[in-house]
């Protein structure tokens, strides 16, 4: 059973008849609450977060990371819990597209879908781009002289060629890989994180936890960076149609590893901007953790943390992937985008199409952050702001859109108001404090290039209106609810005008393959 915002609002137009190419769908209960828990971490990916987030984060507001490690920290769990609360109740392989859709509409279902693409593909990389990093660390500190153009640039296919395979081959082996290696790498970092506290000694560095920082516009700025980082727990809702007892384990992931990433990335910031003050400086074209190694004197430590930092990039990458792949194919099988885009594999059942057109596109970024002069890290910084905006945008517009979602379906509490309210109010902070006062050098411009990549989407939706009305009214409904919503809805007196719409199972079908087609 499926329904739309649109049946909500009493609309039944028909449905556009979904794509007869690439028939075969995602398949259904193919992924386990803890596949559901994998992807989003793997997509959040913490040890790369916790690796380069704190670096990103010092270029920008110095003493004032940990501040924006907070901010970023309470806006997101704010975030996660209203997306819980559509999630409980409907789930979607269009992830927050389909549940801003619900509340603001079809407009706002395919720029929340847009914004997120663009985060997704930033995201995908910086995660090619930090492998790079990482490996050719690595291969220096064996004595091997790899710190050429040419050979960043062989890297650079390497990673993006494995970054793209594991997806291809399937979400649960993404999911697995995933887990693997943020455990592996997870215990490879803190070593040095440790290394950091005990170097450090007993003193605190008060600094850090002043509340002037607060008013400093270079925290704000920082703050989107941070909630970036948590960027990817999300994704847990892009499993919606693939995930076994959907309603249930993705709203659980997604709280537990906001949960789980504000306490880790919390206890990896201080340590870090420690060691960033140290005799080896941070800078444009840095390895965050391995100056945190080299000055706390356990340069030791970096050989493994370089090696497997550099494969869990590769695997964050694919997970972004994964998901981007997920959003482009689920607009364009609501005939939204090209139809190629909503094509599967006939073997590994993914959207392999969705899946090489975000890959391509993420090497392109990674390749003018290897061969310019601006330094890989400092352009995976602007790359990071700019994709970070697309993950804000995408989450504002589900804050907002929730509430009004919830009392049309009669279930609006106080508790879902006010969580929804200061999840927006946070946000609109973050984006003021990130325009006024304006900040300096680049970063002036980078919302700016974030709102030139919203418009591109805007206008092919606008273009969409006019020239085929009937699908820009349909975007963003496909859509699975719960056994218990559909009971509730039954008792309101609504299901009959669920029942009603033409997009029922049919359509859903050509989205998510039958288990027994498995």
């Amino acid at each position: 059973m499926t329904t739309d915002r649109a049946v909500i609002d009493g609309d039944i137009t028909p449905a556009p008849t979904p794509p007869a190419d690439g028939a075969a769908g995602l398949p259904r209960d193919a992924v386990s609450g803890l596949g559901v828990f994998a992807q989003g971490l793997a997509a959040a990916a913490p040890s790369v977060a916790v690796a380069s987030v704190p670096g990103s984060l010092f270029l920008v507001a110095g003493k004032g990371t940990f501040w924006a490690a907070i901010v970023g920290g309470v806006i997101v769990y704010l975030i996660a819990a209203v997306i819980s609360l559509q999630a409980r109740r409907t789930v979607s392989s269009g992830s927050l597209g389909t549940y801003a859709g619900n509340g603001l509409g079809p407009v706002a279902a395919f720029v929340t879908g847009w914004g997120l693409i663009i985060g997704y593909i930033g995201f995908a990389a910086g995660g090619v781009l930090g492998a790079v990093l990482y490996f050719n660390s690595f291969l220096q500190q064996i004595g091997l002289h790899t710190d050429h153009v040419v050979f960043k640039v062989f890297l650079l296919v390497l990673a993006t060629a494995v970054a793209c395979y594991i997806p291809l081959r399937g979400v649960s082996i993404s999911a697995k890989t995933g887990l693997v290696f943020e455990v592996a790498s997870a215990a490879a970092v803190t070593i040095v994180l440790v290394a950091s506290y005990l170097h450090y000694g007993a003193r605190l560095d008060s600094a850090q936890f002043s509340l002037s920082h607060l008013g400093d516009s270079t925290t704000m700025i920082a703050a989107v960076t941070a909630v970036g980082s948590y960027a990817g727990f999300e994704s847990a809702a892009s499993l919606g149609h693939e995930a076994r007892d959907a309603h249930r384990n993705v709203p659980r992931a997604i709280l537990r590893l906001v949960v789980v990433l504000s306490l880790l990335y919390l206890f990896a910031t201080y340590p870090e901007v420690l060691g960033f003050q140290g005799p080896h400086a941070l800078d444009a074209d840095s390895t965050p953790l391995p100056v945190v190694a080299r000055n706390a004197d356990v340069e030791w430590a970096t050989y493994p943390v370089n090696l497997l930092l550099g494969t869990a990039m590769i695997v964050f990458s694919s997970a972004v992937i994964n998901s981007g792949a997920r959003s482009l194919f689920t607009l364009a099988r609501e005939r939204a985008l090209p139809a190629p885009l909503g094509r599967v594999h006939t073997r590994f059942r993914t959207p392999h199409i969705a899946i090489v057109l975000v890959t391509v596109i993420g090497f392109a970024l990674g390749l003018v952050g290897t061969v310019t002069d601006v330094g890989r890290f400092q352009w995976d910084v602007y790359v990071g702001i700019v994709s970070s905006y697309g993950y804000l945008f995408a989450y504002l517009l589900v804050a907002v859109a929730t509430p009004l979602w919830l009392r049309r379906i009669k279930v609006l509490t106080p508790g879902s108001l006010v969580a929804s309210v200061l999840a927006t109010l946070g946000i609109l902070y973050v984006i003021y404090k990130n325009l006024v006062p304006v900040p300096t050098g680049a970063y002036r411009y980078l919302p700016y290039v974030f709102v030139a990549l919203l418009l591109i989407g805007l206008a092919r939706y606008l273009w969409l209106r006019a020239a085929r009305p009937e699908v820009a009214a349909r975007v963003g409904s496909i859509q699975t609810l719960s056994a218990a919503e559909q009971e509730r809805l039954a008792e309101l007196g609504l299901l009959d005008a669920v029942r009603g719409s033409h997009l029922a199972d049919d359509a859903v079908d050509t989205l998510v393959g039958r288990s027994e087609d498995r």
